[in-house]
């Protein structure tokens, strides 16, 4: 069969193009040390390793959202911490309150003590969290969510809530929200008002479900302005202790809620810290070059392409003119 010399050239060319493509194909995964540049490298696997790949991504946002919840739970249980120990605090000067033998001046001393323990509290309770928003007004972010006045007159230590009743969500997966804040009402309590106004003798008033904290605070502070003249006032002091337990036991009801969200994020955590060990396992898997095969491939492509350069000079120059 007779070959022509346009023949010879067009399958030089295609000779030399193809193994120059295969020789720049080598060249870039040892660039890049990735078997998988491109979706023609390898169409099967690149389609598997563009599941993997979002299927990684997506684990990766939701244990950066459950992260994020968590920080802002820690922050929750912190204060509430502090509030416990503030609470604990106020109700040892409340058992030496107790004390008839005490004088005015202790009585003042330890009203002035106490004072400072509300304002501590009452700052506790308008904390904000990294962004400056206040974690216990629910979702109102406008104001803080408690007040706290002294007054003239009785009662004198005035606390109202101004928030409102919803919690603070975080998205941690793409079908579940978790409530990172509790509304300050639920865990404090809205008012220090008693449900029924104060007799003039200061005997010790009821307190309403959920306000017990605050209510006992300014029977309280009630209690050592008017001193044991009042002959309640042993009877308001055994208020105050078991309206502070009350109190402290709401706050530790929703510390407590709140440990059970921080177990949640944390597993949450731990599954998706776990699930990208093992996606990342599946992209090396997918497109990492095996090294040494790539280097052993590239020199047989290299040598293959200078034999056919070699070659198609040596063919291209083949004529009977060059006999003649």
């Amino acid at each position: 069969m007779r070959v022509s010399s346009n023949t010879q050239y067009i399958m030089g060319t295609y000779n030399l193009q193809s193994k120059g493509s295969q020789l720049n194909r080598l060249n870039e995964q040892l660039s890049t040390l990735k078997r998988i540049n491109r979706a023609s490298d390898d169409p099967v696997a690149a389609a598997a390793l563009v599941d993997v790949s979002q299927s990684k991504s997506m684990t990766t946002q939701q244990s950066s959202n459950a992260k994020a919840a968590a920080s802002q739970l820690a922050i929750t249980d912190a204060i509430l911490g502090n509030v416990t120990d503030t609470v604990i605090s106020i109700k040892t000067l409340a058992v030496q309150a107790g004390n008839t033998l005490l004088t005015n001046d202790d009585r003042r001393a330890i009203q002035n003590e106490m004072r400072e323990k509300a304002k501590e509290l009452i700052a506790l309770a308008n904390s904000t969290d990294g962004a400056s928003n206040y974690i216990f007004g629910g979702t109102d972010k406008s104001q803080p969510p408690f007040t706290l006045t002294i007054q003239a007159t009785a009662p004198q230590l005035d606390i109202n809530y101004q928030g409102n009743d919803q919690r603070q969500y975080m998205a941690i997966s793409s079908s579940r929200e978790i409530a990172v804040t509790e509304p300050g009402s639920l865990v404090f309590g809205r008012t220090s008002t008693p449900p029924v106004p104060i007799p003039p003798a200061l005997s010790a008033p009821p307190t309403s479900a959920g306000n017990e904290l605050w209510q006992s605070l300014s029977v309280f502070d009630g209690a050592l302005s008017v001193g044991p003249v009042d002959p309640n006032y042993v009877a308001n002091m055994a208020a105050v202790i078991q309206g502070l337990d009350d109190g402290l036991s709401q706050v530790l009801a929703s510390r407590a809620s709140l440990g059970s969200r921080m177990q949640e994020t944390d597993s949450l955590i731990e599954m998706g810290d776990a699930l990208n060990v093992q996606y990342a396992s599946q992209i090396s898997n997918l497109e990492d070059l095996d090294l040494a095969k790539a280097v052993s491939d590239f020199e047989i492509a290299r040598t293959a392409l200078e034999v056919t350069q070699k070659t198609f000079a040596q063919v291209k120059n083949l004529s009977l003119f060059n006999y003649l």
